[in-house]
């Protein structure tokens, strides 16, 4: 299933890559990764709110306690990068004109 989510982004990214401007491209898969961000806070704090018991073995739970770390690690990173790199998301997000210092089109 992983595989093929990774391969159907892989070819959406290369058809934006050359049928769209871009700021319109940095643009979407910006958003993406915010919306994805906030998805996956909200379905971590759901099972951290929730503390079910569940049914499991060692070798299960210590599966389930590695991605819940990391699931948790990466939340705290998309945070700290949201508040780091705010001014540029700001811009890219809502100015009309985006000066592009990293494509040489001259």
């Amino acid at each position: 299933m992983e595989l093929y989510l990774f391969f159907a982004f892989l070819l959406l990214y290369i058809i934006t890559a050359f049928m769209l401007p871009k700021r319109l491209q940095h643009k979407i898969w910006t958003l993406a990764f915010i919306f994805s961000f906030v998805v996956t806070s909200i379905a971590i704090g759901f099972v951290r709110l929730s503390r079910q018991d569940v049914m499991m073995d060692a070798n299960q739970l210590n599966w389930y306690y590695i991605l819940f770390l990391f699931g948790m690690i990466s939340v705290a990173l998309g945070v700290f990068n949201l508040w780091m790199y705010r001014k540029p998301l700001w811009q890219l997000m809502f100015e009309k004109e985006y000066e592009d210092t990293n494509e040489d089109d001259e």
